[in-house]
C-alpha cells in the first residue's frame, strides 16, 4: 500500500510549535496533562488528516457493524428489563 505523503505536509512554523506541545506531553506525568498537550498540538493544524478510509480499507464497515451490534444488544437488554 502506498500513501501520498504530500497530503501530510505542514508548514515549518506549525511543526516547530507542534514540537513544543509534543515535548511537553512527553514530560507530563499526569495522563490528563498529556492528553491536553496532544490535543493542543492537533488544534495547531486541524486540517492535516491523521488517516483516511483509504489507509484502512474495511474499517468504516467494521465500525458500523460493531455499532449495529451495540444498538441491537441495548435494545434486547431494554426489552428483557421491561
Amino acid at each position: 500500500m502506498t500513501v501520498d505523503l504530500s497530503r501530510l505536509d505542514v508548514p515549518l512554523p506549525v511543526v516547530e510549535a507542534d514540537a513544543c506541545f509534543l515535548a511537553a506531553a512527553a514530560r507530563a506525568t499526569d495522563p490528563k496533562d498529556r492528553l491536553v498537550y496532544l490535543l493542543d498540538a492537533k488544534l495547531l493544524h486541524p486540517t492535516a488528516p491523521l488517516a483516511t478510509d483509504d489507509d484502512y480499507p474495511g474499517f468504516a464497515e467494521w465500525v458500523a457493524a460493531r455499532e449495529a451490534d451495540n444498538r441491537r444488544a441495548r435494545k434486547d437488554r431494554k426489552q428483557v428489563a421491561a
